[in-house]
C-alpha cells in the first residue's frame, strides 16, 4: 500500500475533518475571531491531522511489509493467519478470524479432494492388476491355439493391454517417480522388446520396421522407456494413411546426449498443430478423422510427462502428407551421477 492509496481509503475521514474544521472556522469568524487567529488555528489543525494520518500510514505500511515478508518466507502460505503476530487491533482480529475460518474450510476441502483422488487412484491401480489376469489368459489361449482368428484376437488383446498400461501410468503420474530404476539400457534390446510386445498389432497392420541404424546405450528406466516407445510406435501405425506402415528407428550420438528417432512415412501433422500434440486431450484433425477414430490425446501427453521425470528431451517434427519424426534425447551418464 502506498501513500496515495492510503489517502484514497481515508477520504471519508478526511472529508469529515475538513468539513468540521470549515464549519467551526465559519462560526468563529461570525463570533468575531480575527483572520490571523483563524490562520493560526488552521495551521495547528493541519499539523495535527497530517501528523495523525501520516503516523497511521507508517504503522500500517510496516505491518503490511511484515505480513508480506512472513508470507514470502513461508512454504505453506495458507498458514499465514496462524503464524502471523497477534492482531494489533479489533479490526485485525476480526479479519484474522475470518481468514482462519475460510482457510480451515479450504484445507478441509483440499484434504477431502486429495483423499478422494488417492482412493480413486488406488482403485484404478487395483482394477488394472485385476484386468491383467484375463488379458494374460487370452494371450495364453491364443498362443496355444494358433490360427488366423487367434492372431487377430492377439492383436486386439495387445491393444487392450496397452490401454490398460496407459490407464495405470496415468493414475500413477503424480507418484510414478517412486517406481523407477535408472540403469544402463541397450537401445537396441529395449526397442526389440517393445516391438515384440506389440508384434501381433504390427503384423496385422502389415508394418515394416527398420532398426539397422540402431545401437548404443542410455541411462533410463527400461519399463518407462518401453511404454514411451509403445505410444510412439502405436501412433505411427494408426496414422499411416492408405499405404502399409513403414517405420524407421535409428539412434545417433550427439554432443551431450544420445538421440533416438522414430520416423514414419504416414499422413503427418498440420504445421499449426505440431506445438499442441503433447497437450493433454489434444487429438487434432487426424484424431477426428477416420484414421484416428477413438483417439484420446493421452498417449503423447504421458510421453512428455514421463520424459520430463526421466530427464529425457522429446520433440516432434512433421510435414503433412510426408512424414513424422519423434526424437528422444537422452542425457549422458554423468547426468545421473553414475
Amino acid at each position: 500500500m502506498n501513500l496515495h492509496d492510503y489517502l484514497i481509503d481515508q477520504r471519508l475521514p478526511l472529508f469529515v475533518c475538513f468539513s468540521g474544521a470549515l464549519l467551526i472556522s465559519a462560526l468563529l469568524w461570525l463570533f468575531g475571531l480575527g483572520s490571523g487567529e483563524l490562520v493560526l488555528l488552521w495551521l495547528c489543525f493541519l499539523c495535527i491531522v497530517s501528523g495523525y494520518f501520516f503516523c497511521r500510514y507508517r504503522c500500517l505500511h510496516r505491518r503490511f511489509l511484515s505480513l508480506r515478508s512472513l508470507q514470502d518466507s513461508c512454504d505453506h502460505k495458507y498458514l499465514l493467519a496462524e503464524i502471523a503476530d497477534a492482531p494489533h487491533s479489533a479490526t485485525e482480529r476480526f479479519y484474522f478470524s475470518l481468514m482462519r475460518t475460510a482457510l480451515k474450510s479450504m484445507t478441509e476441502e483440499v484434504s477431502a479432494s486429495r483423499r478422494q483422488n488417492r482412493e480413486y487412484r488406488e482403485f484404478v491401480e487395483q482394477w488394472v492388476h485385476e484386468i491383467k489376469v484375463p488379458v494374460t489368459g487370452i494371450f495364453l489361449l491364443c498362443e496355444n491355439n494358433r490360427s488366423d482368428l487367434t492372431r487377430k484376437l492377439l492383436s486386439q488383446a495387445e491393444q487392450i493391454s496397452q490401454s490398460v498400461e496407459r490407464a495405470l501410468f496415468y493414475a500413477r503420474l503424480d507418484s510414478v517417480e517412486k517406481d523407477y530404476l535408472i540403469r544402463e539400457v541397450s537401445l537396441r534390446d529395449c526397442v526389440l522388446t517393445t516391438l515384440a510386445d506389440i508384434r501381433q498389432f504390427l503384423i496385422q497392420s502389415h508394418t515394416s520396421v527398420s532398426t539397422e541404424a540402431l545401437s548404443g546405450t542410455v541411462y533410463s528406466d527400461e519399463k518407462w522407456l518401453r511404454f514411451i516407445l509403445q505410444q510412439i510406435l502405436t501412433n505411427s501405425v494408426k496414422y499411416c494413411g492408405d499405404a502399409p506402415p513403414a517405420i524407421d528407428i535409428a539412434s545417433r550420438e550427439e554432443s551431450g546426449c544420445m538421440t533416438l528417432s522414430v520416423t514414419d512415412q504416414g499422413i503427418g501433422i498440420r504445421k499449426s498443430e505440431i506445438r499442441r500434440v503433447f497437450d493433454k486431450g489434444f487429438v487434432g484433425s487426424n484424431g477426428r478423422a477416420g484414421t484416428g477414430a477413438g483417439a484420446t490425446g493421452i498417449g503423447l501427453y504421458l510421453c512428455r510427462e514421463l520424459c520430463a521425470k526421466l530427464g529425457i528431451g522429446i520433440e516432434l517434427e512433421s510435414e503433412e502428407g510426408v512424414f513424422t519424426t519423434v526424437r528422444l534425447h537422452f542425457p549422458k551418464g554423468d547426468f545421473f551421477n553414475v
